[in-house]
């Protein structure tokens, strides 16, 4: 057992010129060798080029909504066996996974410059298409064909039919 107390977690600061939490999260995410300035120019690019669609900000609320999963899938070893347990995450590590995702389809989709490709990813994910959905839909049915596995969830279900 743990004998140090529990880290306290930093808050996310909003975003000076969008005043918003997503955005600055998008950022540090983006961030690569302390080059912020870099980052937060990407940023403001994909943002141009999402403002001939419509709303950026409405459009990446809309994407790490539709991005974010509800459960998480862990690895456990049992008795020599590898077992993919599905958990139950809340709000914050959800959007968290939600960038992720959206990050790791950039990379993977073939395009020249990093910004266009974030708003191409971004658009698809705001209308439930794309490689980071399909990722997504592929986590939760993974935790549906497992979800005999989690044990919180089996000791609730038998406290109901007493």
């Amino acid at each position: 057992m743990a004998r140090r107390p529990h880290s306290i977690r930093k808050k996310v600061i909003t975003d000076p010129l969008y005043n918003s939490v997503l955005v600055q999260m998008l950022i540090n995410r983006i961030n690569k060798k302390g080059k912020r300035i870099l980052a937060k120019n990407i940023i403001l690019q994909t943002f141009s080029l999402l403002e001939k669609h419509a709303d950026p900000l409405i459009l990446l609320q809309q994407s790490i909504q539709n991005l974010s999963p509800s459960v998480e899938i862990r690895t456990r070893r049992v008795g020599g066996t590898v077992y993919s347990v599905p958990l139950e995450i809340h709000s914050f590590r959800s959007t968290n996974l939600a960038i992720q995702l959206l990050l790791q389809a950039t990379y993977n989709r073939s395009g020249r410059k990093f910004c266009q490709k974030l708003a191409g990813e971004i658009i698809d994910a705001s209308k439930n298409m794309g490689t980071a959905i399909r990722r997504k839909e592929e986590m939760h049915r993974i935790a549906q064909m497992n979800s005999k596995l989690n044990k919180n969830k089996n000791k609730n279900k038998n406290k109901n039919k007493i």
